[in-house]
């Protein structure tokens, strides 16, 4: 179905592995528009509970393939680059959590790639980079929004701006990652993290994960309106009804 990407569906976890090991899974034109049409519809899957993203070989995502660029023409990079947002965009919004499972590069639009996800396991060989400014570009597919919110400003302007790679261990101490592992753990780990989240309740991470996404932009009024509607939207759940229910129950037995 797909030339450079895999898309493995394991009950109500979804596997999304970049599969261009020979180019360190570099984003070219084929995958980009694969991984637009496999993450639209995975977040239209209502059996989907957690999705993992990786890359097979050495790689998690060394960024855009650099044998495409300049093939554009000119006036062109705006509308490249809106067509590649619907990816990262997707990611970010849908209303299942999504799991990063970082093997060596993660690098320019692979480093946004990773950031795009809610959690971000890597192995200890992990790299990471946003290289843009050696080649006189600005870091894009919304790393610029996401690493001041994932590491504070002054660290992701010292990123961006001298481009320097950095290991794993320091992505752990900036607060990029969440967890550094074994390379020969990272798959399971990421596997462990996507079934306890796809054990808990659909509707309060959904509604979770759209609150935290938006709480730099709201006013403390707003964000309290949102968490009040939202946790009204929870109460009515099957997953709340039934966990209520199970304590009531517990506490009678005592």
């Amino acid at each position: 179905m797909y030339k450079t990407i895999v898309v493995d569906k394991q009950g109500s976890i979804v596997l999304v592995s970049l599969n261009r090991p020979d180019s360190l899974n570099a984003i070219d034109f084929v995958m980009r528009e694969e991984l637009k049409k496999a993450m639209f519809s995975i977040s239209r899957d209502d059996e989907v509970r957690a999705v993992i993203v990786r890359g097979n070989g050495r790689a998690f995502c060394a960024g855009g393939d650099v044998t495409t660029m300049g093939l554009s023409a000119p006036n062109a990079g705006r509308k490249r680059l809106r067509n590649i947002h619907l990816v990262y965009k997707t990611l970010m919004t849908m209303d299942k959590p999504v799991i990063a499972a970082i093997n060596g590069y993660a690098a320019g639009s692979g480093l946004a790639l990773a950031c795009a996800c809610d959690f971000r396991i890597a192995a200890k060989n992990a790299k990471f980079a946003a290289p843009f400014i050696n080649v006189g570009l600005i870091p894009d597919c919304g790393a610029l929004y996401n690493l001041p919110r994932l590491i504070g400003i002054a660290k992701a302007k010292e990123i961006t701006m001298l481009g320097q790679a950095f290991a794993a261990e320091k992505a752990l101490e900036l607060g990029l990652v969440n967890r550094v592992v074994e390379p020969e753990e990272l798959d399971a780990a990421a596997m462990e993290l996507a079934n306890d989240l796809a054990s808990r309740s659909p509707v309060a991470l959904a509604l979770n994960k759209s609150i935290i996404n938006r709480s730099f932009e709201l006013d403390l009024d707003s964000s309290l309106d949102y968490e009040a509607y939202a946790q009204d939207v929870c109460m009515m759940s099957d997953e709340h009804k039934s966990a209520v229910a199970a304590f009531l129950e517990k506490k009678q037995k005592k």
